[in-house]
């Protein structure tokens, strides 16, 4: 192999991402070598490549990066090919069996952080948790909340687990499989949940086929799918909910940027809840739902 360096290796690779159709290509580029020299044992930084970039990469690392600069110009997302997201600061595994955490899903974080006691022990529960971004990030900074991460999907659940571990949460952040509810009266849980959270599946069934290639065909469709009209998840958990939470609880719901009304209604439609609020996120888009137990 004719010795490349650095700075020719994101060059070369930043050029193949951009034909891709990559809008991040340079970035792309920095993130996959970063995680190729990971996967040798070789621990560096963004700072590290820029101040080193006239080193010569070895040729395990080159063809380790270009493999995985050839997987993304294949539309598979960056994040399952180095298997972690930043979220809320922190850094969480991410599987193909997951859906990737996205930085719109902190706004409901941030704003129940402003609506949550701190002064004595709540308890949340974070429903269709995923990688448990949400139960962790509520976890992390709430050190008095009581999580319980509900999913469906076992893989999901191991990763969410893994993510507990890895933040040292155990001891307050749970992940249970459920169908939603249905088995959480085993699990000892009774009317005296402060909070539930959950971002569904909201993608409508007809609308899956439409997405982009990244989502389309890797991210998990178990994760993405809100049936007919995107809106079934909302409606069996905003019913359900009511009978868990306190009186003046909180139902907080990641919603899809035109779902806003629709998911309100539900909610009203219900009859147990009070202070309906949409919130909206920095595109100025319908993001989230926040609505109080009466």
């Amino acid at each position: 192999m004719v010795a490349i360096t650095i700075k020719a290796a994101l060059q070369s690779g930043a050029r193949l991402l951009k034909d891709c159709g990559s809008s991040s290509a340079i970035l792309d580029a920095e993130l996959l070598l970063l995680h190729g020299y990971s996967i040798h044992g070789i621990s560096l930084n963004k700072i590290k490549l820029i101040t080193n970039c006239n080193d010569i990469i070895s040729e395990e690392i080159y063809e380790t990066y270009i493999n995985f600069v050839e997987q993304r110009c294949q539309g598979k997302p960056v994040q399952y090919i180095r298997g972690i997201q930043e979220f809320m600061n922190l850094e969480l595994e991410v599987t193909e069996k997951v859906l990737i955490p996205r930085g719109d899903t902190e706004i409901i974080v941030e704003k129940l952080l402003e609506l949550a006691a701190r002064d004595r022990v709540i308890n949340i529960i974070d429903m269709c948790t995923g990688t448990g971004a949400i139960a962790v990030s509520l976890g992390y900074y709430l050190p008095k909340a009581v999580v319980t991460a509900v999913d469906i999907s076992e893989e999901a659940l191991e990763c969410c687990r893994r993510n507990i571990f890895k933040h040292g949460l155990q001891d307050r952040v749970n992940a249970v499989k459920s169908n939603l509810f249905e088995d959480l009266t085993s699990k000892a849980l009774t009317n005296n949940i402060d909070m539930v959270v959950s971002n569904p599946p909201y993608i409508p069934t007809a609308e899956l086929s439409d997405l982009a290639v990244p989502v389309r065909d890797f991210e998990p469709i178990l994760a993405l799918d809100g049936g007919r009209d995107g809106l079934d998840f909302y409606r069996c958990i905003a019913q359900d909910a009511a009978d868990l939470l306190v009186s003046g609880g909180i139902l907080a719901f990641e919603i899809g940027y035109n779902q806003g009304r629709e998911v309100m209604s539900i909610i009203k439609e219900s009859g147990s809840y009070y202070d309906l609020e949409c919130f909206k996120d920095l595109a100025g888009l319908d993001r989230c739902v926040i609505a109080y137990k009466k």
